[in-house]
């Protein structure tokens, strides 16, 4: 008979609670979609092998979620904190195979209620899956070093596969296996080995669809990839890289950031090496390429989340060998006051609109308004068209319109180069046949292409919350 261990059921009585609380928050918040929520939303309702922006699995998962109960904010979010628990319990595989129960079971709370975990189970975004399948193969690469075989090769690749289905950076993982296997004789062995063979195989056939369709489309998500990513030179950004190191420490929490850093200077002592070097070469390598990239342009906080999977039980490791138990203690209460403000930070949405707080939240509101005043408009011009001039906006009113019978088109003002997904797949363009409804950002003329034959025909205020976004107001004008 299957006998499960106590401190493993103890385990999963503890991440279903989180769980729990995180799909109550959902399911209480009244937060409109994000901008790019609404746009992932969009394409899953065009099935493809890939997107302007991002690789399909997104949509995918948002499909195969709306599918159970519908389009409402809440099902296309809550398979983020599901994903979420799982990728929790791989952390739980992965430090039980490096050390021992005890810090299997905190590295994986820690991990599953960190600050960033628990913003990130808000929202629908790459994150998500990324995250699990990098937690995945890093689990396959864990066991094929200890002894290399078809099985954890092949598992390695359909966890590269599918991760870079969810987000182009998962290629850090096999180059942080390649590093890994550089440093480590055992890696080098697995690394060589014809699982590992077998597994790239796997993952080149699983993401092959992804590059076909962008072969047909310009290689659109590559070129936005690397748009992106160089960004303005700001070199040397000295305030970026802090700013940047100091976002992670409090995405991971202050306490086991701290005790991540010691373990990578090799002041944890008690901490296996072996382990040691794993985690490092796998979460180490990510965090300094992107902190390069701060310090040369810019980079968000998120841009390195793929280490946090190894950083996080590193740091757990490290906080037991040096015996930072209030440390743990303060790294679970902080977790916990995060973890019920993030949950519940939706009720918000509408209620708070000062200070930082306010101005994220002040993104997720508004939007069914405006929505509303431009069908009224449309009703009353009689006009069955609606074209709006930015990326952000189109997105947000095909899916708040999406049951008005409107058709929501993109301005595209260069015929040969579409600048996102709706440009490219709903443009409307300067010799296009009206009449249109032409929803244009502030109280700013209309694209010059189509001024002479435009009219003006509402002034529309925009709610507080999308002041600093939208401005006061947006122009509506009619062309014909």
């Amino acid at each position: 008979m299957l006998r499960i261990e106590p401190r493993f059921l103890t385990l999963l009585a503890v991440l279903g609670a989180v769980l729990a609380i995180r799909l109550v928050g959902l399911a209480l918040s009244n937060a409109e979609l994000y901008f790019d929520e609404a746009q992932y939303w969009v394409w899953s309702r065009e099935p493809a092998f890939g997107y302007f922006t991002k690789p399909p699995l997104i949509a995918w998962l948002i499909a195969a979620g709306t599918s159970v109960c519908g389009d409402q904010p809440f099902c296309v979010r809550y398979p983020a904190p599901i994903l979420h628990f799982a990728t929790s319990l791989l952390v739980y595989a992965v430090a039980l195979r490096l050390f021992d129960r005890r810090i299997a079971f905190w590295s994986a709370i820690i991990y599953g209620t960190m600050p960033g975990v628990s913003v990130s189970a808000t929202l629908m975004s790459t994150d998500v899956p990324l995250l699990f399948f990098w937690t995945l193969g890093l689990l396959a690469i864990v066991r094929h070093v200890e002894r290399p075989s078809l099985a954890d090769g092949l598992l390695l690749g359909l966890a590269v596969g599918l991760g870079l289905n969810a987000k182009y950076a998962m290629i850090y993982l096999p180059l942080c296996f390649v590093l890994y296997g550089i440093a480590d004789r055992e890696a080098r062995r697995a690394l060589l080995s014809p699982g590992t063979v077998a597994g790239l195989a796997l993952a080149a056939a699983l993401i092959a669809p992804n590059i076909v369709w962008n072969a047909d489309h310009a290689f659109a998500t590559f070129a936005h990839t690397r748009d992106n990513a160089a960004g303005v030179s700001r070199f040397p950004n000295f305030l970026g890289l802090l700013e940047f190191v100091a976002t992670q420490a409090v995405i991971l929490g202050p306490v086991a950031f701290a005790a991540y850093g010691l373990a990578l200077a090799v002041k944890a002592g008690g901490v296996d090496e072996r382990a040691r070097r794993l985690l490092t070469y796998h979460s180490l390598p990510v965090f300094a390429l992107i902190s390069l990239q701060a310090f040369v342009a810019r980079a968000n906080g998120n841009w390195a989340a793929t280490a946090f999977p190894a950083a996080a039980i590193l740091g757990t490791a490290a906080m037991f060998a040096l015996d930072w138990r209030r440390g743990i203690r303060a790294t679970i209460d902080i977790a916990a006051v995060v973890l019920v403000g993030a949950a519940f930070s939706g009720m918000l949405a509408g209620v708070v609109t000062w200070g930082p707080l306010g101005s994220e939240l002040g993104k997720m509101r508004g939007w069914g308004d405006l929505a509303a005043k431009v069908r009224r408009i449309a009703d009353e011009q009689d006009i069955d068209t609606v074209v709006f001039t930015q990326r952000g906006l189109t997105a947000s009113m095909v899916y708040e319109l999406r049951d008005s019978g409107l058709t929501v088109k993109a301005w595209r003002p260069d015929p040969q180069h579409p600048r996102d997904h709706f440009e490219l797949t709903r443009p409307w363009m300067a010799n296009d046949p009206g009449p249109v409804l032409l929803v244009e950002i502030g109280d700013g003329p209309p694209p010059d292409e189509v001024l002479l034959r435009s009219v003006r025909v509402a002034l529309v205020p925009t709610s507080v919350h999308m002041a600093k976004r939208l401005g006061w107001v947006v122009s509506v004008y009619r062309a014909d």
